[in-house]
């Protein structure tokens, strides 16, 4: 730390200690009305907890996430739920963000942690008697911020720490400090977390959706299904468009409120935009012209078909290298920006094909094409893709969290392009489920190919015509807006 900068320091960390209980009723209020919690806020509660409780071995917590989607919101929440239910005195919670910290100087949250304890606990990593939570925001903005969560967690056994950052931070953490944290990523909101914090409407259809979807079981989802329909009609303030509103502007509780479609899409092109230009920034050896490239891919990719794209056409459309694309797209996806789906085939032929790629939600490739215009694509081509992202972006989703067991998730190869579906999934040594996603009235042709092809149990087919669930012989109809619950 810059000796010449101590006092700067110093009056940054007291602001912080006696502020911020000031401030959360503005932070976790929208109008009046507080936030409810996120379910990943319930995960967080429980660490909280043991650690209260004595159990001092899950103390070090990483939430990585795209810009937007709620990590400071859970940040607040913690400092509200420990000081105003456990009773946590404000001098023991220290919450700051290293991107305010970094403008008095460079961001070093080792440091700024010993300098904290020795001023205001008199104390020091190895001494402290004391329980203390530091919820560190925007970490990113120390290269060093995994290793120096690692070393204050394990030189005090007092010490619970949470780290948030931009979903950039999948790119840089230490490996050694890796096996210490728990890194719990925070994604867009389904239709259900929408609806839980905007509306305070709780559902748990969740269960009974993933049962439909690889076991073919109907019949609970349906009663929930129906539930929920006739819950929505008589809910207060909810509107017959809300859905989709979510469905091209949502995920993000940084928008939820907002009713100014202009306003929500310049917000979340914004955090695209920042991710790439500002977050990716703080990496070493990743080039102004890097980033740059990775803004025209994803105009190009806004644009296209997921199956349409191979490398190299990547590269001679934005006048660049297949080896820098290669790059930009896994710089991309470990953002969380975009996801990808491979073939379903052997592992020779898998690896001479290429991969499709989505982006995360259809909210920000609709906001990319709103920032840059559409190109030459029809409407209902173009609606199509995003209800195919909207579904990718769930099954994604499902697949990595916590709570959920491991599947894998691959797109057709077949031969006859017209009888290709969009997804094909697979549990452990199960069958293979097809799924298909419709944009308009769907038959039952290309699923039942589909179906015999793999010897599938049932296949699936999402469509936003289908008014409810509905199970025909092996085929199993579920609308888009009931799959977005899951």
């Amino acid at each position: 730390m810059n000796p010449d900068n101590e006092d700067s320091i110093h009056d940054f960390l007291q602001s912080q200690i006696t502020d911020t209980p000031l401030s959360l009723n503005n932070e976790l209020s929208n109008r009046g009305v507080k936030f409810n919690h996120r379910d990943d806020f319930e995960e967080i509660r429980t660490f909280i907890d043991e650690f209260i409780d004595g159990n001092n071995v899950n103390r070090y917590i990483v939430l990585p996430g795209l810009r937007g989607v709620g990590k400071t919101t859970i940040l607040f929440q913690v400092y509200d739920y420990l000081l105003n239910q456990k009773n946590i005195r404000h001098e023991q919670i220290l919450y700051f963000s290293c991107e305010e910290l970094n403008k008095i100087e460079d961001c070093d949250i080792y440091d700024t942690i010993k300098y904290y304890l020795k001023t205001f606990h008199n104390s020091s990593l190895q001494t402290l008697d004391e329980k203390l939570f530091l919820l560190i925001d925007e970490s990113h903005f120390d290269k060093d911020w995994s290793l120096s969560g690692k070393i204050i967690t394990d030189k005090s056994k007092n010490i619970f720490a949470i780290f948030t950052g931009s979903s950039a931070i999948n790119l840089e953490y230490n490996a050694e400090a890796a096996r210490r944290m728990i890194r719990y990523p925070i994604t867009p909101l389904n239709y259900s977390q929408h609806l839980k914090l905007k509306y305070n409407y709780h559902t748990d259809i969740s269960n009974d959706l993933i049962d439909l979807l690889f076991n073919g079981n109907v019949d609970n989802a349906i009663i929930k299904e129906k539930q929920v329909n006739r819950d929505l009609l008589n809910l207060k303030n909810y509107h017959s468009m809300d859905w989709d509103n979510y469905f091209k502007f949502g995920g993000f509780p940084s928008v939820m409120h907002d009713t100014n479609h202009r306003n929500a899409f310049k917000k979340l092109y914004y955090s695209v935009e920042t991710v790439v230009t500002k977050d990716l920034g703080t990496m070493n050896n990743l080039t102004a012209n890097t980033q740059t490239n990775a803004l025209r891919l994803m105009k190009f990719l806004a644009e296209k078909y997921p199956g349409d794209i191979s490398q190299n056409a990547l590269a001679n459309k934005i006048k660049t290298s297949a080896g820098s694309v290669n790059t930009i797209m896994d710089l991309l996806e470990k953002t969380h920006l975009i996801f990808h789906t491979e073939p379903y085939a052997g592992a020779n032929a898998r690896a001479k094909k290429s991969w499709q790629y989505y982006f995360a939600t259809p909210s920000i490739m609709h906001a990319i094409n709103l920032k840059f215009g559409f190109s030459s694509i029809k409407l209902s081509e173009y609606e199509g893709i995003l209800l195919e992202t909207l579904v990718g972006s769930n099954l994604v989703n499902l697949k990595n969290s916590e709570q959920f067991f491991e599947f894998s998730i691959f797109y057709d190869t077949y031969k006859v392009k017209k009888q290709k579906v969009d997804f094909i999934i697979k549990k452990d040594f199960d069958e293979v489920i097809p799924i298909e996603v419709g944009h308009g009235n769907k038959g039952t042709d290309q699923i039942k190919d589909a179906i015999r092809r793999y010897k599938a149990p049932h296949g699936i087919v999402i469509s936003d015509t289908t008014k409810t669930i509905e199970k025909v012989d092996n085929v199993i109809f579920v609308p888009i807006k009931t799959f977005s619950l899951m």
